[in-house]
């Protein structure tokens, strides 16, 4: 409560606090996109972040002076990732569930990890295990309730026009497919898009499934660029011509 306040005052005054991380985390903010991936970004209108944590590609993304919408469901993570990208004037950031119907009161998993791998989705019983994730040590914390709304639903409250954001970034966990089939009215501006995926059982039955989520863009009029070689990774698609 008292950190909760202090940063209220200090941000009334245009200050923030943060916590520095000695240990540089691994993600797409410290990697080499590959030439693809950078091509996607350099002929979009712009990005939709969907599961933008604190945004720390914000600063690429500017570097590329690229409009940005970012999407965050944890309500702690969202207040940093909005801090964070108030300082880039074409970047905004929105409070949101997203999946395939609007559903009140979601049970949404809290995990460790800077709640990194939080999801609708309970982990499997592999994980749990240690059979995957082994060296991660992940688990899931605590539960909170949300309010689950579709892509087409928030893009209408919020008055997004999807037109100026056709390069989608989707990091769900899990929850990739529901939410692009709660898009059906949004994915058609869609141009390209880099997704997550997980080729192995790391949440719970009923999260997406490779094998799913590479059939439904493909009857969307999506091509693969490169067939995944890793278990859980970050895979290309761009819609076909």
């Amino acid at each position: 409560m008292i950190k909760k306040f202090i940063k209220k005052v200090l941000n009334s005054f245009g200050w923030t606090l943060i916590k520095i991380n000695r240990t540089r985390q691994a993600g797409y903010a410290y990697d080499k996109p590959n030439l693809k991936n950078i091509e996607c970004i350099l002929n979009s209108r712009g990005i939709l972040h969907l599961g933008g944590h604190r945004g720390k590609e914000a600063e690429i993304y500017n570097w590329f002076n690229k409009k940005v919408v970012w999407i965050e469901a944890i309500p702690e993570i969202f207040e940093e990732l909005k801090i964070n990208v108030n300082n880039y004037h074409n970047q905004r950031a929105v409070k949101a569930l997203l999946g395939e119907k609007n559903i009140k009161n979601v049970d949404f998993n809290i995990s460790n990890k800077d709640q990194s791998c939080s999801s609708i989705f309970n982990l499997s019983e592999d994980v749990k295990k240690g059979l995957l994730w082994e060296k991660h040590k992940v688990e899931m914390i605590k539960k909170i309730k949300l309010d689950m709304q579709t892509l087409d639903t928030i893009c209408e409250k919020e008055q997004i026009n999807l037109r100026n954001y056709d390069h989608w970034i989707i990091d769900l966990q899990g929850a990739e497919l529901h939410t692009l089939k709660g898009a059906k009215k949004s994915l058609k501006f869609c141009n390209s898009l880099s997704v997550e995926i997980s080729k192995k059982g790391f949440y719970e039955r009923g999260s997406t499934s490779w094998n799913e989520l590479k059939k439904f863009l493909y009857n969307n009029n999506f091509n693969l660029i490169l067939e995944p070689q890793e278990d859980h990774c970050d895979v290309l698609f761009i819609r076909k011509n």
